[in-house]
C-alpha cells in the first residue's frame, strides 16, 4: 500500500470533519456525559460520523476503532483509529487547544497519523519512513540532554490522582526545570515539535496514543509507557518526545 497516497486521502477526510467541528466551536449545543462521565458533544459525534463514512467509502476492507461509535472489524489487517475531538473539555470551554486525530494501524502498529488543531489552523501528519510534518515543515523533537533543566508537559493532575501517580508528578516537579499542564494531543504535539522536551500522560486510550507513536518515531523521538520495556498504544500511559528525557522520566517513575 502506498502510504503517502493514503496520507493524502486521510488529509482530505479531515477537511469536512474540521469544518463540522469549527461550526460548533464557541457555539450553542448540549453537553452529554458518557458512561465514564466524560463529556461529549454534537461536534464529537458528527465529526466521527463523517470520518467513518469517508474511511468506509475509500477503504471498505479496513477496520475502524472510534471513540464515540466503537469498533468495526477491529481485527482487520488495516485499522483506522478516530478521535474526532481530543480535548472535548477545552472545546466546551472555548479554548482553542483541542485536536482531531486519526491514525492507520497495520497489524496493530501505527504507520500513519494525522493531528489537526482546527482552531489554530495547524495540520500535522506522519508516515512510516517518510517523516513528520506540520503545515509543510518537518517536525523534530528537542535536543535537551538532561531531565534537570527540561521543560515537561503533563496531562491533567486529576488523572495522576485517579491513577495513583501523584508521587510521580511530584518527583517530576522537583526534578525538571518546569512542568506545565497541556491538554491531550496538544501537549503531545508540542513534544513532537520540540517546543517542550516530553509529554507525560497518565491516562488515555488507543485512539489518543496511536497517532502520537508514529509521530514520535518519525520526529526522531520516542514513545514509551510508564513502566517496563513496552511501547504499547493500548497500555494507557505514555511518555512522548526527546528519547533521552523519555528514558530519564521512565527511570524516575521506577524509583521508589
Amino acid at each position: 500500500m502506498d502510504l503517502l497516497k493514503v496520507k493524502d486521502n486521510a488529509l482530505s477526510f479531515m477537511k469536512p470533519a474540521k469544518i463540522e467541528v469549527l461550526k460548533w466551536f464557541r457555539g450553542v449545543y448540549e453537553v452529554d456525559l458518557k458512561s465514564d462521565s466524560s463529556p461529549v458533544t454534537i461536534a464529537d459525534r458528527n465529526a466521527e460520523e463523517i470520518l467513518r463514512k469517508k474511511i468506509t467509502k475509500y477503504f471498505p476492507g479496513h477496520g475502524i476503532i472510534g471513540e464515540e461509535f466503537g469498533n468495526d472489524n477491529a481485527n482487520a489487517e488495516w485499522v483506522w483509529t478516530i478521535d474526532p475531538v481530543d480535548g472535548t473539555r477545552s472545546f466546551i470551554q472555548g479554548l482553542p487547544l483541542f485536536a482531531s486525530m486519526i491514525s492507520l494501524l497495520h497489524h496493530g502498529n501505527p504507520v500513519l497519523g494525522v493531528i489537526e488543531l482546527p482552531a489554530l489552523g495547524e495540520t500535522a501528519w506522519a508516515v512510516k519512513g517518510k517523516g513528520a510534518f506540520l503545515n509543510g515543515k518537518p517536525l523534530k523533537v528537542s535536543k535537551q540532554k538532561k531531565l534537570q533543566g527540561a521543560f515537561i508537559a503533563v496531562g491533567d493532575s486529576y488523572c495522576f490522582r485517579q491513577q495513583k501517580h501523584t508521587a510521580f508528578l511530584n518527583k517530576l516537579n522537583k526534578k525538571a526545570e518546569i512542568v506545565r499542564t497541556y491538554p491531550d494531543a496538544f501537549g503531545h504535539l508540542m513534544a513532537i515539535r520540540g517546543a517542550v522536551d516530553v509529554m507525560v500522560d497518565p491516562l488515555a486510550k488507543v485512539w489518543d496514543y496511536a497517532p502520537c507513536k508514529i509521530f514520535a518515531d518519525e520526529a526522531g523521538g520516542k514513545f514509551a509507557n510508564f513502566s517496563g520495556n513496552r511501547s504499547s498504544i493500548e497500555e494507557g500511559t505514555a511518555i512522548v518526545g526527546n528519547a533521552a528525557i523519555v528514558k530519564e522520566v521512565r527511570k524516575l517513575f521506577a524509583e521508589k
